[in-house]
């Protein structure tokens, strides 16, 4: 088992992070059960992975999103305030820009993006959409420093988190931080996923870094 690493610095992202941070985030999710599931072909998921995280990365910073570095770019965490349900059925204009870059691929990251979608709670909550960590500091506790450091602006605010988990593993560690798991996702011929909730905590009841 790795060591645990001294609590890393965490700062906000700018725009000069981008190709570092989608670098790092294709990196992080390249052989995850769900990446492997949305594009087959391992050579085209490092480049469409990376122009799809750079899209995100730079949607997330025009639309006021949270955007939190990690160290010297050692794990990055793009959050959405979620204060209004997205209308069923309605592709905005980055959803679009997202399947045009996905290629062949586009048909897998829309029956994701429909399925996430019907699962997602309907009141307003933070919503964590990508948490990754550079691969040799996976384990270190530089996923959960980060969690932390939303997770106590979220408890002075007295606001929910919601995500997605995506392993075994991962749900493990979000539940560590106070999130409950429903049932889980199944994708089409491919690996489950798992809702998850957090209620905001107070005091005490707050998780301890893992």
């Amino acid at each position: 088992m790795n060591a645990t690493m001294p609590a890393p610095t965490v700062r906000d992202a700018t725009p000069d992070d981008i190709p570092q941070a989608a670098t790092l985030l294709t990196e992080a999710f390249l052989i995850a059960p769900v990446s492997q599931w949305l594009v087959t072909d391992i050579d085209a998921r490092v480049t469409t992975f990376r122009t799809l995280f750079t899209l995100e990365l730079e949607h997330a910073l025009d639309a006021g999103a949270t955007v939190h570095i990690a160290g010297p770019l050692s794990a990055v965490a793009i959050w959405y305030h979620r204060e209004q349900p997205v209308p069923s059925g309605r592709v905005t204009v980055h959803q679009r820009r997202m399947l045009l870059a996905a290629g062949i691929w586009q048909h897998r990251v829309a029956a994701l993006d429909t399925l996430l979608e019907r699962h997602r709670p309907q009141t307003p909550h933070h919503y964590l959409a990508y948490l990754g960590v550079t691969p040799w500091l996976q384990g270190r506790g530089i996923g959960s420093a980060l969690l932390c450091h939303q997770h106590r602006l979220l408890d002075t605010a007295a606001e929910p988190a919601y995500l997605e988990a995506t392993t075994p593993r991962n749900r493990g560690l979000y539940q560590r931080q106070g999130y409950v798991a429903t049932e889980p996702i199944l994708l089409p011929d491919g690996p489950s996923m798992w809702p998850m909730w957090r209620a905001p905590r107070r005091g005490d009841d707050r998780p301890a870094p893992q």
